[in-house]
């Protein structure tokens, strides 16, 4: 049963959830956490990193602590990961539609409850403080999330499928995943991300991932929560040396979402790339926050990140690269990339480049535009009607980020959700 629970602005969302039972080490980063929250209140748009969104809606819902639902996942589940899968439904694990048989022996795929080993990596790159209210609200009162091990010079051949489904019966739920991911020196694993749901719900999810050295790990982000929910995403990253970080982000679902990556790239010789694509609608607001901070010489950074906005929605992209002083010889690229379909259709894009040392490669741009009129003429004078044309080329814009999604069955979904969001499904199959 759902206990009734006060607005997000009296951070009051899960009561007694100190006194849960769960395990010891989580004690110290939940008080210092409950602690920085005593200070602290949402944001307003007063704030220079909330300026352009409003959060006094989600200020006013009062939300329940979910409860645990069955729920037909079908739609969801990846051939690739039949064995290799945690499902969390409101926030609480699922261990009817999880299983986790097949990964490789020392391998650990945990939901994060029963996992009292992580307590040494919990809280180490989220640590809490007057920054992020959101970040200290997941500290203070997280339920259970994911924890992932991957052990040194171990390759992982299947995709690790975290799926977390939240629902709403009647009243708006609220659930706070947390996810710890350690890629031990050597090892080599792909990780998928999933959010999804149905009805008003709040969603405020943390991710703290160590990649050490000389190890890859490719993670793929899936945000496709329902048009009434909200969606709020942290994730800090320390890649170490030698090391290989590559992150997609896709953004088509929630009333509103926001993404705050923030990558450390902490070895010389680490490559990170760091993508992301939103497909918004309607009212629809997609935010994201990002950061690369080069503080080792010799680094690769990589960012694109795409928006096709229609209707009165609005997309917001901030990312941030640091070069620190002695990280020479940093390779930093950074691209922010929007289409505008509609008149009301809005987008607030500022790449950002801080360099505080000689000797490095390092590039940004932004452009914001509408479909080329040439490209619609040239569709045009090859047989398709206009709006097929527009259509297309809506299509093409996005289909070069979900063209390296590795994992088979989740690229044809994707592909599918952006065909239907761009009335592109009367084209065929697309390459």
């Amino acid at each position: 049963m759902n206990a009734p629970v006060t607005s997000v602005g009296d951070c009051s969302l899960v009561p007694d959830i100190l006194e849960a039972r769960r395990p010891e080490g989580w004690v110290e980063l939940r008080m210092a956490a409950e602690s920085a929250l005593q200070h602290q209140d949402l944001p307003t748009i007063k704030d220079e990193d909330w300026k352009y969104t409003d959060l006094r809606e989600l200020k006013s819902l009062a939300f329940t602590s979910g409860s645990p639902e069955t729920l037909d996942i079908k739609g969801s589940i990846l051939p690739e990961a039949r064995g290799t899968r945690l499902v969390f439904v409101n926030g609480h694990h699922d261990p009817r539609h999880s299983c986790t048989s097949a990964p490789p022996q020392g391998v650990r795929l945990l939901h994060l409850a029963s996992a009292s080993e992580a307590a040494p990596q919990l809280g180490s790159l989220l640590k809490p403080d007057g920054s992020d209210i959101f970040a200290n609200l997941n500290s203070a009162r997280f339920m259970d999330g994911a924890y992932i091990f991957i052990p040194k010079n171990v390759k992982v051949e299947a995709p690790l499928h975290l799926l977390f489904m939240s629902h709403s019966n009647g009243h708006a739920t609220f659930s706070q995943p947390r996810i710890i991911v350690v890629v031990e020196p050597g090892a080599d694993v792909q990780i998928i991300e999933e959010y999804a749901g149905n009805g008003t719900y709040f969603t405020n999810a943390c991710v703290e991932i160590f990649v050490g050295e000389n190890a890859e790990l490719r993670h793929e982000r899936i945000q496709r929560e329902s048009s009434g929910a909200f969606h709020i995403s942290n994730l800090r990253a320390k890649v170490c040396r030698d090391a290989r970080y590559h992150s997609r982000t896709i953004s088509f679902g929630a009333k509103f979402s926001r993404q705050t990556p923030q990558v450390s790239i902490h070895g010389t010789g680490a490559d990170v790339i760091l993508d992301g694509l939103a497909l918004l609608n309607g009212t629809q607001i997609a935010d994201t926050h990002s950061v690369l901070d080069h503080t080792q010489p010799d680094c690769t950074s990589h960012q694109l990140h795409k928006a096709i906005v229609d209707d009165e929605a609005r997309a917001v992209f901030n990312g941030r690269i640091f070069v620190r002083r002695g990280a020479h010889g940093t390779d930093a690229r950074q691209q922010s990339r929007n289409l505008l379909l509609s008149e009301k259709a809005r987008v607030d894009t500022k790449p950002q480049l801080e360099i505080d040392t000689d000797d490095v490669k390092c590039a940004h741009g932004a452009a914001v535009g509408q479909l080329d009129p040439e490209e619609l003429f040239y569709l045009q004078s090859r047989g398709l009607n206009d709006q097929a044309a527009r259509n297309l080329l809506t299509y093409g814009f996005a289909a070069d980020l979900l063209a390296h999604i590795p994992v088979a069955s989740l690229r044809r979904q994707l592909r599918q959700a952006v065909m239907a969001r761009t009335n592109a499904t009367d084209l065929g199959e697309l390459a």
